[in-house]
């Protein structure tokens, strides 16, 4: 994760990334929200400055979702919108999209949307079009503009203690991983022990084992001891 300092020089990795977007094949912009003076300023000079092609869509229905292409940029003008409605253009809005926020109040509840996955950036009221215009190009490159106060408030409250690793995590072995993880995928013995080329008294010995090693005394246990304490890429061996 990148996080550029709010600042009204252009950097470097500012000037390369409007180089990167004159290069992007089709590089658009879709703003929501309002055909206003402000809006239409700020769009121009970000046509201008980008070298990007920028859109209005007022109103924007779910209908639109047929124009806006994969590797589009969406603003949302957050003016006079409360917390829901934001909501509510998210869940609409294609999920691939990178979508940031202009005209946000500081300290206001739709600072919250910082948890939202394809959210990339907030630009407060006070936000200056050089200032958007550079926020743009680093998100356009696939970095986050938060800043720091906010995603340091962010982290400290969803950062948590690790949940403690069992000894028995580290006495399976691959084949009782592997086992484990056929069994999550709802296969019976036959098709474990035909899938690993092995007897069903051999799956069955195996199982017993290792119920013994992480102490539960049914497949199902097992199978929610395996999606709390091994990681991800160990139930897919």
């Amino acid at each position: 994760m990148h996080i550029y300092p709010y600042n009204e020089a252009q950097s470097d990795d500012y000037l390369q990334g409007r180089l990167d977007m004159d290069t992007a094949p089709s590089q658009h912009l879709w703003l929501l929200g309002q055909k206003n003076i402000q809006n239409s300023l700020l769009l121009g000079f970000l046509q201008q400055h980008l070298s990007i092609e920028c859109k209005i869509l007022d109103p924007y229905t779910q209908a639109d979702n047929h124009r806006i292409k994969e590797h589009h940029l969406m603003c949302i003008d957050a003016t006079g919108l409360k917390y829901d409605r934001c909501i509510q253009l998210l869940e609409l809005l294609p999920k691939e999209n990178k979508t940031f926020l202009i005209n946000l109040e500081e300290g206001s509840q739709n600072e919250q949307l910082l948890q939202w996955p394809n959210v990339n950036g907030f630009f407060y009221k006070a936000a200056s079009n050089n200032h958007i215009s550079q926020g743009i190009s680093s998100i356009a490159k696939g970095e986050l503009w938060f800043s720091r106060k906010l995603l340091t408030r962010f982290m400290a409250s969803n950062r948590k203690t690790p949940t403690k690793t069992p000894a028995s995590v580290f006495t399976l072995t691959k084949r009782e991983k592997q086992i484990l993880n056929l069994s999550a995928s709802g296969a019976k013995n036959s098709e474990i022990a035909e899938a690993l080329n092995v007897s069903t008294h051999t799956v069955k010995t195996h199982m017993y084992n290792l119920f013994k090693k992480i102490d539960v005394s049914n497949r199902i246990q097992a199978i929610n001891w395996a999606k709390e304490h091994l990681p991800e890429h160990e139930m897919s061996l």
